[in-house]
């Protein structure tokens, strides 16, 4: 049985994760074998549409160190990506060049529908069988947030819209370093650019009973989801709740955020400027697709670049992630 190790960098505006994994040429079939994350918020360092020298030099040593890791067992094939962390950044292609020349590792600028459908052919995938008949798909990340519509286990709409947790925290929380959490009128400001936004895609107005989610905004409302409800899961992935226990997930995060968040320290301390502002976007987004029932992923953009890879250069059969 032959295995091929492949290293992939996902770099977002949030976060710099590199998942590494084990492929067997002859399935298909893969498997995680090490992970690694970076909550550098590349986003933070972008200063007139620049990412800042200090944003370039931290980016540049992260890709350093994982490519070191993934050196050191060996792997066979190394990549890297970038979502809305590097799109339309005026000075990326600089430093991609730079990257390129330090280490020899090119990354690749993926569009917002590239990553819509890369999220669609994970969700596809892990879910297989027992996926919804139909419903959307949701990526939130740090600048953008990635639609799919599907019914029948094809997608029948994508759309990538300007809604990110960091970018809301950024845009609409001024003094955020200072003040870590939106106050009412800002929280007010959120949540009319979001209906605003989201007015861009009418035709799924309604359309999302059946609601997936891609992000770590999900996989925090699946650990304060849990920590309600009393059950504290440790594994959020395939997680189901409620939609309507946000609206009482976003009281209880206020009401914390108020008493000085100890339990968002505690159970999403990485997550801490970002959860809020994710969870009010939510909520409006749920509201204008009508959600009933929310399921977590743990499989994203990055899987579904992996099964791009897998499926032009070994044979493959349907497995689940």
């Amino acid at each position: 049985m032959d295995f091929f190790k492949y290293a992939i960098v996902d770099i977002g505006a949030n976060s710099v994760r590199m998942n590494i994994y084990d492929i067997n040429t002859s399935t298909g079939e893969f498997f995680t074998v090490d992970s690694v994350r970076n909550m550098m918020g590349l986003a933070s360092y972008v200063v007139d549409g620049n990412i800042s020298a200090d944003g370039a030099g931290k980016l540049s040593a992260i890709i350093r160190d994982y490519l070191a890791r993934a050196n050191s067992y060996p792997c066979d094939k190394f990549s890297a990506f970038a979502t809305a962390s590097l799109r339309g950044v005026s000075n990326a292609v600089k430093l991609i060049s730079n990257i390129k020349e330090r280490y020899g590792v090119d990354i690749e600028i993926i569009s917002g529908t590239e990553e819509a459908k890369y999220d669609f052919d994970a969700i596809r995938a892990h879910f297989g069988k027992d996926m919804y008949d139909n419903g959307v798909v949701i990526d939130m990340g740090g600048g953008s947030t990635e639609f799919i519509r599907f019914s029948c286990g094809k997608a029948e709409g994508i759309k990538s819209l300007p809604i990110g947790c960091v970018m809301l925290g950024r845009n609409f929380i001024p003094e955020i370093k200072k003040s870590l959490f939106p106050n009412k009128a800002e929280t007010e400001k959120i949540e009319e650019y979001i209906k605003d936004i989201i007015s861009d895609i009418p035709d799924f107005k309604n359309k999302g009973k059946n609601i997936y989610l891609i992000g770590g905004t999900g996989r925090a409302m699946a650990k304060i989801d849990s920590y309600i409800s009393g059950n504290d899961v440790k594994n959020t992935d395939g997680y189901t709740f409620n939609a309507a226990n946000l609206k009482s997930m976003r009281d209880f995060l206020f009401e914390d955020a108020a008493a000085g968040a100890p339990t968002i320290r505690k159970l999403i301390s990485d997550r801490l400027t970002t959860v809020i502002p994710g969870v009010i976007a939510y909520d409006v987004i749920f509201d204008f697709l009508g959600a009933k029932n929310v399921t977590v992923s743990a499989s994203g953009v990055r899987e579904g670049y992996l099964l791009s890879f897998i499926e032009k250069n070994f044979s493959r059969k349907v497995q689940e992630i």
